[in-house]
């Protein structure tokens, strides 16, 4: 038996890609464990900081109840829906931060708008439970991505697919090539840590001790970032950590190929009125090494290495 939370951040214009994923994760628990626990804590984000909803067209309302309807799909697990309505900076990052608890075995953290099959979560969930590693994160394969240093997590059917050309697939011809593909799903280990946090399994050790969330970190920024440069340090000083690759089975972001320039979010963000704030990312950036002296640290204390 294993107890597993996955946390879902959700933007008011990605609430048609909640629909997306919920539906999946219908789909997917005909496939699960019985024994397993699965308990996912969504957040739908209407944060008075980020959006005016004054001079938005739409009101916060149609996305709230859009929200609980949507969430009946998920009633076959342990679900905690949020709605954070506050004036204050929130997101990813304090997700993560109150997703912690006593009982979890591993966590997942999923973006809206990435398609997965309905047996990736069970693949997920049944190959961690294998691994013996102290600290150790799975990662399903990608679609060719804008740079070499993607391709060890990119499926070997798009390998051939040119770097400026990586955003230019259907989504819905990956979703076929994986139903209709009789490839393996295996577990690969790889040298080196690359990860998008788009669909990722870690293990308590992992996420809570080796890569926690700074008591500073608000909103959004790079901890995916952070967490890759803070892992391989700590493997090179002797910590018994492995990323994975979990072979045959490809996820990718919707909003590719014919999705690219008008996809599922842009009819609502034409109609959202966003406040002129500082840039989230910029703000995290801008302290980046200190992050990384921060996360050295917590591993020296935690005696990690």
């Amino acid at each position: 038996m294993a107890n597993i939370k996955i946390t879902y951040h959700i933007m008011p214009w990605e609430i048609d890609y909640a629909l997306m994923s919920f539906t999946q994760f219908k789909k997917s628990k005909y496939y699960l464990s019985l024994e397993d626990n699965i308990y996912i804590d969504s957040y739908l984000n209407l944060s008075d900081y980020i959006i005016d909803w004054d001079k938005s067209k739409l009101p916060k309302e149609f996305f709230i109840q859009k929200y609980k309807d949507l969430s009946l799909l998920l009633n076959d697990y342990k679900h905690t829906p949020h709605v954070y309505e506050g004036n204050e900076v929130f997101g990813i990052l304090d997700v993560q931060r109150n997703s912690y608890q006593s009982n979890i075995d591993y966590y997942i953290e999923l973006r809206p708008d990435i398609y997965f099959s309905e047996t990736l979560l069970y693949s997920l969930i049944e190959s961690a439970k294998v691994i013996t590693n102290k600290y150790f994160v799975i990662v399903p394969q990608y679609h060719k991505m804008w740079d070499y240093t993607w391709d060890v997590l990119v499926a070997d059917q798009y390998m051939s697919t040119p770097y400026d050309q990586w955003d230019k697939k259907d989504i819905f011809d990956i979703r076929w090539d994986s139903k209709s593909s009789h490839q393996d799903i295996t577990l690969q280990p790889i040298d080196v840590s690359k990860w998008c946090n788009w669909f990722d399994i870690y293990n308590k050790e992992f996420y809570e001790n080796m890569i926690p969330v700074l008591d500073e970190w608000k909103g959004y920024g790079p901890g995916d970032t952070y967490g890759m440069i803070i892992s391989e340090y700590a493997k090179s000083q002797g910590a018994d950590f492995q990323q994975y690759v979990l072979n045959g089975q490809t996820i990718f972001e919707y909003p590719v190929g014919a999705l690219k320039e008008r996809n599922f979010a842009s009819a609502y963000r034409d109609l959202i009125a966003l406040n002129d704030i500082p840039n989230q990312r910029q703000s995290f950036e801008s302290k980046f090494q200190k992050y990384i002296n921060d996360g050295v640290e917590i591993l020296r204390t935690k005696h990690i290495i």
